[in-house]
């Protein structure tokens, strides 16, 4: 019988059924990904999204214990829980204000519970090795394993940080699969994501191993290469593009891909090495696809 058609224990209201059912029910642990697109620290995919949808609409504020959970294995009443996550998302700002940058919800509600609260002292988050890994899966891609958008532009502002300081180049590939939605529209979404994941492999086994690769968006992919310039975000954007024409030459979808380099010197701002790459790639798609084009517009520095 259904949790909500079952009759109330006697001496309990179905207000009272209710509101104890949801101070202690624990369902599915909820994965951290999802605690972390909905702490703001990364973008939902479509089927994440509607994940969250659902678990709003059937569990509440219950929610706020679910994520607390997620965190730290511990339990705490939904009211309890409610306060505690506002709490925390305040203390993660002052931290934020005080180390100059974001320490990310999972540090923030550690230090919080910790050392302010004091709610855990005889428990701890999650062990480290299973948390990294766990920490690690959050911040990729479900579909292809790259990291995500958000991830990979917090990475590669980062990574612009320490160039300028070292005063070394950095390069941007973005690549984009041609005729994506035409992929799709024949062969069906099936198709088109396992197509995704076949140019991410692809992809990532092109790179080197200091080289960073995302999912930018859709059929877009993005990878930046620390220090080095033109020539070898070059040498990379050719060997993505045969492996994939090479790949996927003898079957139905006679995939290719586009791709634009761009390599800005110590000091660029990220948006415009994003833009100068992205107006390569447009470059290589209006020459006919299947081809790199490397930006000869000038990036700007700070």
């Amino acid at each position: 019988m259904p949790m909500n058609a079952a009759s109330p224990p006697p001496g309990l209201t179905s207000t009272a059924q209710a509101e104890t059912l949801n101070e202690t029910a624990r369902q599915t642990p909820l994965e951290l990904r999802l605690v972390l697109a909905l702490a703001g620290e990364r973008e939902l995919n479509a089927r994440e999204q509607s994940v969250v949808e659902k678990l709003q609409a059937e569990r509440g504020e219950g929610l706020y214990a679910d994520m607390l959970y997620a965190l730290t294995h511990k339990s705490f009443p939904t009211k309890q829980a409610k306060i505690l996550w506002a709490e925390i998302s305040t203390h993660r700002a002052e931290l934020l204000k005080k180390l100059g940058r974001d320490p990310g919800i999972p540090l923030a509600a550690h230090d919080y519970l910790t050392n302010v609260a004091g709610l855990m002292k005889h428990t701890g988050l999650i062990e480290e090795q299973k948390f990294n890994l766990l920490a690690t899966t959050a911040c990729r891609d479900g579909l292809t394993g790259l990291y995500d958008k958000t991830t990979f532009t917090r990475l590669l502002t980062e990574e612009l940080h320490r160039q300028t300081r070292s005063q070394r180049p950095v390069t941007l590939v973005l690549a984009d699969i041609d005729h994506f939605k035409r992929l799709n529209d024949t062969f069906g979404h099936a198709d088109g994501d396992a197509v995704l994941a076949k140019v991410a492999e692809l992809i990532a086994l092109a790179a080197r191993s200091t080289d960073v690769c995302g999912r930018f968006g859709g059929e877009e992919f993005a990878v930046y290469l620390p220090e080095v310039g033109t020539e070898a975000g070059a040498r990379l954007a050719e060997r993505i593009r045969a492996s994939v024409e090479q790949e996927f030459a003898e079957t139905p979808y006679q995939i290719t891909i586009s791709l634009g380099v761009a390599a800005g010197p110590a000091g660029v701002i990220l948006e415009d090495l994003v833009r100068a790459a992205d107006s390569a790639l447009y470059a290589s798609k209006h020459g006919g696809r299947n081809q790199f084009s490397v930006a000869t517009e000038v990036v700007t520095q700070v």
